[in-house]
């Protein structure tokens, strides 16, 4: 199912435009991240990390979402990014991130403090939500089981603007 023809009705794309393409960086995200990737965040990958049509590098994809009378933003990570953002906490961040970063893999977040993330947490694998300062399973919120329950069913909208 492809994700982004499918947007749950309170799911909008108001920044970045979907690039086909990318394959190659798509594998380097596969290639090292420690934990499965779900073959559906991958094909969104996939849909998002190619060239823009300016040309510049896709950074991804910033979506508003209602949550009861706010509307909140969500920005998932093309490849490129999650990649630099895995790099970043991995070699540059302080220590607090070492226990974790190996266990999980960023796929976004609210232009704020909240991340986004895959990982086998306390509820199981899945997609997860933790504030910055505490990016860690034991303050983490498990949203959905996959990108297509979350983008496409709705399943833990709510849940993903809470923590």
């Amino acid at each position: 199912m492809n994700i982004l023809e499918n947007l749950n009705d309170r799911i909008q794309i108001v920044d970045g435009a979907p690039g086909y393409g990318g394959e190659d960086v798509v594998k380097q995200v596969v290639e090292a991240s420690s934990i499965h990737l779900p073959e559906d965040y991958i094909e969104f990958l996939k849909a998002i990390s190619g060239q823009a049509d300016d040309g510049e590098e896709n950074v991804g994809l910033e979506f508003e979402v209602e949550v009861e009378d706010y509307t909140l933003s969500l920005w998932i990570f093309s490849a490129q990014h999650a990649l630099e953002k895995y790099r970043e906490y991995k070699i540059y961040s302080a220590p607090i991130y070492d226990d974790i970063i190996d266990r999980i893999w960023l796929i976004g977040n609210d232009l704020g403090d909240l991340l986004y993330f895959y990982g086998d947490g306390k509820d199981g694998f899945g997609l997860y939500v933790a504030e910055a300062g505490s990016l860690d399973f034991e303050h983490a919120d498990k949203i959905a089981d996959t990108l297509t329950d979350f983008l496409v069913k709705g399943v833990g909208i709510d849940t993903a603007f809470m923590s």
